[in-house]
């Protein structure tokens, strides 16, 4: 009987040999000779005569590669000797590679790869070299081991045929990344010793600061992470692009990709490590084109959230700074702490964007105090009123660069503090609202004076959600005519000819139409609600009554709507009603307000005071979930806005 071996063919080799990051393939041998002890590893590029890329060799002076971890370390792919041993064996350092790939990684760089390694065999130096083509990732040809003649132990690989021109390997930026790679493991194991094309690894020299942080439990498909911890390293100068290292042990990268973090202003280099990122390294998850993992993809989320909750907390450092300089020379527009957590979140959002400017504008830098304090106080109003423009003065008024504008912008994105603003802006304005309308319609004193056209009219028009969040399309004052035209668009209908006029063929004008879409069985069902104000010194009586009858009667009745999924409401709003007439809103059996129901009509007589309770109620809801306040000096003030609009608002139309 006959045993049969499945061994894997050059397809399968090639997957699993294959690497998108040439700079990763490379730092594999580096890897290598680090895992055998080496304390110097050079990697030097040879170049031809004409200064392109002719070989890359890489050169340790580890203990080499006995003819038996050959064998091992060749014949079986998984199968490393590194597998079972933690540690080296001469100096005890973290191992890198358990997997067996490292070997073949050159697939990628190169058409062939050879290995000069030297051994201490029986105390005497022994070499051989060991032979692999790109085309034939099965096959190993190793020579015959023959003595040494200097007794030094270490390993040169040499990778020739090179299957690109790989110029950007002898660059700058592929130097910084490199760096960044073996910056962790130096720092571990200060005696090693790593030159890349002539300039030796030193990250003490650049190292502007270094954090550490463990994360809590994450939990994931079948467990949780409980190991996970981060190590953060700023750099004194640029590093190129930031990465994200995954690795086992401290001081060991398995793998790396851009970091994905917003960090305005930060140049840096994250490394985390656990054991997970060894099972995913197992299993050849962790290339950048095949992080399709679930689990992984939730460790790394994990991770990227509390990197950009560290820099958020080392940008507002910074900016403390910056803001004590200001404070101190009388430039900056806030005084005192903060009157309320909406404040405290409206200065994070203002501090951060005065870094950004302070930081970024040498016109600033240099402006006087005086000219400091007017741009302050504008950027402040924007944080204030209208968070999302702030972008937009950074990039016209302060110059800011494009990178420094995007990654603003996606700074203001991640965090919910300018929603928050935005809404207690809204609730401030609300809250200025409803106290201008109950002095209008419950002042004693000015009640009398206050007018329905050009004041009361105005500022409901301009405060429609007092009836309701949902309404999307409303017209000021308008003629019953328009309003159905208005109907007609929302429904997709052709309006009609001709005037919509009210009994005696009158036609008649409504202060205010609001429209709205509500959840119904009908997907086209509208509601509609039309508005009439009354001075609020105007008690209301059979007149009025009348008057709102007629309207809902006109509006109902054409023709072209009669199948149409529509229905109306009518708000006689009012601050009182005759004695006389108050039966006709307090009748069993239907809601108070309510008198007369038509069907798909309803008209009801409204007071004040009920729909400003109302809306004051929902108002306090969101007040209570977001804890603002709004100081009476500041409704004062915006109260004394609004009447100063409103007045020049009545002039205007009057002079029209």
């Amino acid at each position: 009987m006959a045993t049969l071996s499945l061994l894997p063919g050059q397809d399968h080799l090639e997957k699993v040999a294959k690497t998108s990051d040439p700079l990763r393939g490379l730092s594999e041998f580096v890897w290598n000779a680090l895992d055998g002890d080496a304390l110097n590893v050079t990697v030097v590029f040879e170049k031809n005569a004409l200064g392109g890329l002719h070989a890359i060799r890489i050169i340790d002076d580890g203990l080499g590669i006995r003819p038996s971890d050959l064998r091992q370390e060749y014949s079986q792919l998984g199968e490393s000797w590194k597998k079972h041993v933690n540690r080296t064996a001469k100096y005890g350092r973290a191992m890198h590679g358990k997997e067996g790939r490292g070997r073949l990684r050159f697939f990628s760089l190169a058409g062939s790869s050879e290995w000069r390694t030297r051994f201490l065999e029986g105390g005497k130096a022994q070499t051989v070299t060991a032979t692999i083509e790109a085309a034939a990732l099965g096959s190993c040809d190793v020579s015959e081991p023959v003595n040494a003649e200097d007794g030094q132990t270490g390993t040169v690989v040499e990778l020739h045929r090179l299957k690109d021109t790989f110029d950007w390997l002898v660059g700058e930026e592929a130097f910084q990344q490199f760096n960044a790679v073996f910056a962790a493991y130096v720092l571990q194991y200060p005696n090693v010793s790593i030159e890349y094309d002539g300039r030796r690894v030193s990250p003490e020299k650049i190292i502007a600061r270094k954090d550490e942080m463990s994360l809590p439990s994450i939990p994931i498909s079948d467990g949780s992470v409980t190991d996970l911890h981060v190590r953060i390293i700023e750099w004194k100068g640029s590093m190129g692009d930031r990465r994200l290292h995954l690795g086992a042990d401290d001081g060991i990268a398995l793998a790396s990709q851009p970091a994905g973090v917003t960090a305005p202003g930060f140049s840096f280099s994250a490394y985390a490590y656990s054991k997970f990122f060894e099972k995913m390294h197992a299993g050849n998850l962790l290339e950048l084109d095949s992080l399709t993992d679930p689990d992984l993809t939730t460790v790394l989320e994990y991770v990227r959230d509390a990197l950009t909750d560290h820099f958020r907390t080392r940008q507002s450092q910074q900016a403390s700074n910056i803001i004590a300089e200001l404070i101190a020379e009388g430039s900056y527009p806030y005084e005192g702490e903060p009157k309320s957590e909406v404040e405290t979140r409206e200065r994070q959002v203002f501090d951060i964007a005065t870094y950004a400017v302070s930081s970024y504008s040498r016109e600033f830098k240099r402006a006087e105090p005086s000219l400091k304090k007017i741009t302050l106080a504008l950027l402040r109003e924007a944080v204030r009123h209208n968070p999302e423009s702030v972008t937009n003065i950074l990039r016209a008024v302060i110059n800011l660069p494009k990178a420094r504008q995007d990654e603003f912008s996606s700074l203001l994105e991640r965090t919910e503090l300018s929603n928050i603003i935005a809404a207690s802006s809204m609730i401030a304005d609300r809250v200025t609202a409803i106290q201008v309308i109950r002095q209008m319609v419950s002042d004693p004193e000015k009640r009398l004076s206050v007018k329905e056209r050009g004041e009361l009219d105005l500022i409901v028009q301009a405060n429609t959600w007092i009836f309701g969040e949902q309404f999307h399309i409303a017209l000021p004052e308008a003629g019953l005519t328009r309003v159905m035209k208005r109907v007609a668009e929302d429904l997709g209908k052709k309006p009609r000819k001709g005037r919509v006029t009210k009994r005696g063929g009158k036609i008649a004008r409504a202060d205010a139409f609001l429209g709205r879409v509500i959840p119904h069985p009908v997907h086209e069902h509208r509601e509609y609600l039309l508005i009439e104000l009354k001075r609020p010194k105007t008690s209301v009586g059979r007149d009025e009554f009348d008057q709102i009858e007629d309207y809902a009667s006109a509006l109902i009745s054409q023709p072209e709507y009669e199948n149409t999924s529509t229905s109306w409401n009518f708000f006689l709003m009012t601050t009182d009603v005759d004695k006389d007439q108050e039966h006709r809103i307090t009748q069993d059996g239907r809601p108070p307000g309510l008198f007369l129901d038509l069907g798909r009509a309803k008209v009801w007589v409204k007071k004040w005071g009920e729909v400003l309770r109302l809306a004051e109620a929902r108002l306090q809801f969101v007040q209570d979930v977001l804890k603002v306040e709004v100081t009476d000096e500041e409704i004062d003030q915006r109260v004394t806005a609004v009447k100063s609009s409103l007045l020049r608002q009545r002039k205007d139309a009057e002079a029209a």
